[in-house]
């Protein structure tokens, strides 16, 4: 199984972060297909990949680390495929969601890390 995993650190007024999150994912072509106050899960629907290659990706709030308007979010981006190369689609995919959080223009990127 392939799994890529992002840290971000943002700034954000806290009543504005899921939306946030919410809208940066389907800007990715993701559908959300669960959320709560803490966590969303978003999936491609419509891909020509095979069905191994369809990426999930998941992105949980730390809520309980929130000070006052920084935020961390933990970014998963998976899928079934085993990662036999580097550049495999789920790393593209994984590469295309980290620059949508990185580029967002509706908080302040204060921190993004990686952990293959």
């Amino acid at each position: 199984m392939a799994r890529y995993t992002q840290h971000f650190l943002v700034e954000i007024a806290p009543e504005d972060l899921h939306s946030t999150i919410v809208k940066t994912l389907e800007g990715c072509n993701l559908v959300i297909t669960y959320e709560t106050d803490d966590y969303v899960i978003a999936q491609e629907i419509e891909t020509n990949a095979s069905f191994a290659k369809m990426v999930t990706v998941e992105v949980l709030i730390h809520r309980s680390e929130i000070e006052g308007n920084q935020a961390k979010l933990t970014s998963v981006t998976k899928n079934a495929e085993l990662p036999l190369r580097i550049n495999n689609y789920c790393h593209g995919i994984s590469d295309r969601v980290s620059k949508a959080f990185c580029d967002s223009q509706a908080w302040k990127l204060l921190e993004v890390t990686s952990g293959y």
